[in-house]
């Protein structure tokens, strides 16, 4: 494996871990739910990258790392400098620096895998992801109850989606647009707007064909159709239960 990837994992892992111990232990804008939240949501964010690079080496998986790099830096920025707030911003940019640059053009796959998820999948999967962070950030003054809400239920209707488990692409297109407005209702003006919008947004990438056929694939033909064969590759005891002989005509009802 080339360093690249390995380098940007760990300064990202690293950033997240300075990250989060920064949210606890030091002074920050933000209220202790909500900080914890933030760390929380970075963390899954931080991990969903790092499979993306180390594991899957998908295209996505650059603007994901940059982006948790780039929001590391943000909210370490916006507190009182410590040495969590440094390491955090220090590791931080090594992982941006490294995403940004061509360093990892050889490992990533620089096509889309056939049997792989739509890109529109892929975004929406990441929005999922990463509404309890946003929630977390929106709420500086404290997290209410249906942000709570918000925040479960994004992870999991992530997991439901990246499963096809039934009813997940409705809950994207129904409920979760519902769920992103109430808890913005909470969240004053501003994080009312972005929560909204995210929830907009994944609901608006879940009503995409292309989404839908990767989450809930349809059947053509009715559920009685059936994949032909050649008769000579079919075992003889398929053949003999069906009525047909070794050139499948059939020969008994």
């Amino acid at each position: 494996m080339l360093p690249a990837p390995l380098i940007v994992a760990a300064a990202l892992g690293i950033a997240s871990l300075a990250g989060a111990i920064h949210l606890a232990v030091d002074e920050t804008p933000f209220a202790p739910g909500a900080a914890g939240l933030i760390a929380v949501g970075m963390m899954i964010l931080a991990l969903t990258a790092v499979a993306g690079v180390l594991l899957a080496r998908s295209r996505w998986s650059r603007p994901a790392a940059a982006g948790v790099a780039a929001g590391w830096i943000a909210i370490a920025g916006s507190s009182s400098v410590s040495r969590w707030s440094v390491a955090t911003i220090a590791s931080a940019g090594l992982a941006l620096a490294g995403s940004l640059g061509p360093w990892l053009a050889r490992w990533l796959r620089h096509r889309a895998s056939a049997d792989g998820p739509p890109p529109a999948a892929v975004v929406a999967l990441l929005l999922l992801l990463a509404t309890p962070a946003a929630v977390g950030l929106v709420s500086a003054g404290g997290v209410a109850l249906p942000g709570w809400v918000l925040a479960g239920w994004s992870v999991v209707l992530a997991l439901s989606l990246a499963r096809a488990m039934a009813g997940s692409l409705t809950a994207a297109r129904v409920v979760h647009p519902v769920l992103s407005v109430a808890a913005g209702v909470t969240a004053g003006v501003a994080g009312g707007v972005v929560l909204g919008l995210l929830g907009l947004a994944v609901a608006g990438l879940a009503w995409r064909r292309e989404v839908a056929i990767s989450v809930a694939p349809r059947l053509t033909g009715g559920a009685q159709s059936a994949l032909r064969i050649p008769p000579e590759l079919a075992p003889p005891d398929v053949l003999d239960a069906a009525g047909a002989d070794s050139t499948g005509r059939v020969t008994r009802p």
